[in-house]
C-alpha cells in the first residue's frame, strides 16, 4: 500500500526568474543614471568653458569706469536699504581707490584705509581729508542696528552718492592734470 503513494514534485518554473527581472532592472536604471549623470557633467563643462571664453573677450575697465558703472547702479540696486546702499557705496569707493592706487582698501577697515590715504603722495590733501570723511560718514550706518533704518531718508542717500561720485570724479581727474603738472615743472 505504501508503494502506491508517490512524494510531491517540486515546483516547476515557467517564464523568468525574478531576481534576474529585478537585477535587470537595477542594471538598466544604473546605466540610464550614470548617463544622466555623463550628460550633465558634460553640459556643465561646456557651459564653464563658454564663460571662460566671454569673460576673455570682455575689454577691461578701468577702475574709474568701473566706479561709475557701479555707482549709476548703485542707487536703483541698492536704494530700497540703506545698510545694503552704504556697504555697497563703501565697497565702490575703496575698490576704485585701490585700483588706482594699487594699495588693497577693499579688506581694509575705514581707519586702515585712512592711514593708507594719508601716506599716498600724489593726492591732494583736501582729497584725502574729504575721502576720510566720507567713509567716516559712511561707517554709524553700515554698522547701525537694523531697527534704526527707517531713520534714513533718500535726499541723504542720493547726496551720498553724489559725493562719492564727486569724489571719484576730482580724484580721476586730478591723475589727469598730474602728468602735465610734471611736464610743464620739467620745462
Amino acid at each position: 500500500m505504501l508503494e502506491d503513494i508517490h512524494d510531491i514534485r517540486p515546483p516547476v518554473m515557467t517564464g523568468m526568474d525574478p531576481g534576474l527581472v529585478r537585477g535587470l532592472l537595477w542594471g538598466a536604471g544604473t546605466i540610464v543614471l550614470c548617463a544622466l549623470i555623463a550628460l550633465i557633467i558634460r553640459y556643465w563643462l561646456k557651459k564653464r568653458k563658454n564663460k571662460t571664453h566671454e569673460a576673455q573677450a570682455l575689454p577691461l575697465l578701468s577702475p574709474y569706469e568701473t566706479a561709475a558703472r557701479d555707482l549709476e547702479q548703485c542707487m536703483v540696486d541698492f536704494g530700497h536699504d540703506a545698510k545694503i546702499f552704504y556697504f555697497e557705496l563703501g565697497r565702490i569707493v575703496k575698490t576704485y581707490v585701490s585700483g588706482t592706487f594699487q594699495i588693497n582698501c577693499s579688506e581694509m577697515t575705514s581707519q586702515e584705509m585712512a592711514r593708507a590715504v594719508k601716506s599716498l603722495k600724489y593726492l591732494d590733501t583736501g582729497l584725502k581729508t574729504e575721502l576720510i570723511q566720507f567713509q567716516d560718514q559712511c561707517d554709524p550706518i553700515r554698522y547701525m542696528p537694523l531697527g534704526a533704518q527707517g531713520t534714513l531718508d533718500a535726499g541723504r542717500m542720493e547726496q551720498d552718492l553724489a559725493l562719492a561720485g564727486s569724489l571719484v570724479a576730482r580724484i580721476e581727474q586730478m591723475i589727469a592734470d598730474e602728468p602735465a603738472k610734471e611736464d610743464a615743472e620739467d620745462a
